[in-house]
């Protein structure tokens, strides 16, 4: 048995996107991670791996972020039992989460708070188990930026999204989260509409809220399967504000957020799929689909709206930029193997309330026309959804990497 604790393996942290290979087909004569615990006591954490055999693993601790990740030689990992677990408050584990990092070997990694002490990994007989143990001497790490209150008084209401009474923005010149230091982890899944509000309406009865979902869930479970944590802002046919699906996201302190739509047109020719990230100008095109999402047309948002979205730009523009051009390159790239006409309309501006409070990179996705009778039938169906589900996915994969290759580039 061999187990070392070594900042050497960070290379091969940098690569974690090869969890995706959980996705694969299993080879023959592999052992099970059968299930992975999380132990929560007054003094102490405990991670224990139980796995279906004795076998050879190695631990590694890193840094920026502080973590330390266990490979384990021989053994195949499930979905399932790879989904993201929370520390709960006061741990020294943010999150732990696995994945199949080649096709022989299993990938299980702890996310540490700011200070957490060095976990200790052992490992206990009948049954073989690896536990990693980190005792409960500093507090877990909690962001709290300084905040700006809104009077409940300073903005009219919208029809659909309440003005953001009480909420809280960090100010110019606040202390924001270093996003060349953060690795994406944990991700904010809203499917757009819902309830008494179905969204955009196609033929046949088609509800946007509806089709994006369907989306949705199926992005849920492929991210999973690649070692995301996955927030849903609503996982049923039910009404949520706008407001309040950014304060999910923010309260979670999710690393980045996607908001999943359907467009519709007069003109039923127009189809495509288009990506935006959040600006405070616009075009006609531009505006015509921002009000459309935002239940109120672009003149009436108020100058607290186009503040509260100024003060987000400066911090996560950059990052939200290249978040969004992944996805949509990814999108595109997987549905055209279904679907060989897909129209790319591009990365695109605009001033959607749902972006507007988002303390992280966060983008809206249309994933196309339910106005256009070709396009608003595949969109109904189950194959679409996995598709676009599968693009999305990708794209957010790739950011993970590039996140990945940036904070060991600045070590």
């Amino acid at each position: 048995m061999r187990a070392r604790t070594t900042r050497h393996g960070a290379l091969g942290l940098g690569l974690f996107a090869l969890l995706s290979l959980g996705a694969g087909v299993r080879p023959g004569g592999l052992g099970d991670v059968k299930q992975i615990q999380l132990v929560d006591e007054a003094s102490v954490t405990r991670v224990v791996i139980e796995l279906s055999g004795r076998t050879q693993y190695e631990s590694h601790a890193l840094d920026n972020p502080h973590r330390l990740y266990i490979d384990v030689d021989g053994v195949w990992i499930d979905g399932k039992v790879a989904a993201p677990q929370s520390g709960t408050v006061g741990s020294p584990l943010r999150v732990v989460r696995g994945g199949q990092n080649t096709l022989t070997r299993s990938r299980i990694v702890l996310e540490l708070a700011k200070g957490a002490p060095a976990p200790k990994v052992y490992t206990l007989d009948s049954p073989f188990r690896i536990v990693a143990e980190m005792p409960k001497e500093v507090r877990a790490e909690v962001r709290t930026p300084p905040a700006l209150k809104v009077a409940p008084s300073a903005t009219p209401a919208v029809s659909s999204a309440p003005p953001p009474t009480g909420a809280e923005v960090a100010p110019p010149g606040a202390v924001q989260p270093d996003w060349d230091k953060r690795a994406v982890r944990r991700i904010a899944i809203d499917a757009g509409h819902g309830g008494k509000d179905p969204g955009a309406l196609g033929a046949d009865r088609l509800r946007e809220a509806s089709v994006v979902l369907a989306i949705a869930r199926e992005l849920r479970r492929e991210l999973a399967g690649r070692g995301f944590e996955v927030i849903m802002t609503r996982d049923e046919d039910e009404f949520l504000p706008l407001v309040q699906r950014t304060d999910i996201a923010n309260k979670r302190d999710v690393d980045l957020f996607l908001s999943v739509h359907a467009n519709s047109a007069k003109n039923r020719k127009l189809a495509g799929v288009e990506t935006y990230l959040l600006a405070t100008s616009n075009d006609h095109q531009t505006a015509r689909v921002a009000a459309r999402e935002n239940g109120t047309s672009v003149r009436q948002l108020s100058d607290l709206h186009l503040l509260l979205a100024s003060l987000k730009l400066g911090n996560n523009e950059r990052y939200a930029a290249q978040y969004a051009n992944l996805v949509q390159s990814s999108l595109i790239r997987r549905l055209r193997k279904d679907y060989v006409q897909t129209v790319d309309l591009g990365v695109k501006r605009g001033p959607f309330l749902v972006l507007f409070q988002a303390d992280m990179p966060a983008i809206l996705v249309e994933v196309g026309f339910v106005s256009n009778p070709g396009e608003g039938k595949r969109l109904g169906s189950g194959s679409f959804a996995r598709a676009a589900a599968e693009g999305i996915a990708d794209g957010v994969s790739a950011y993970r990497e590039q996140q990945e290759r940036r904070i060991l580039a600045r070590r």
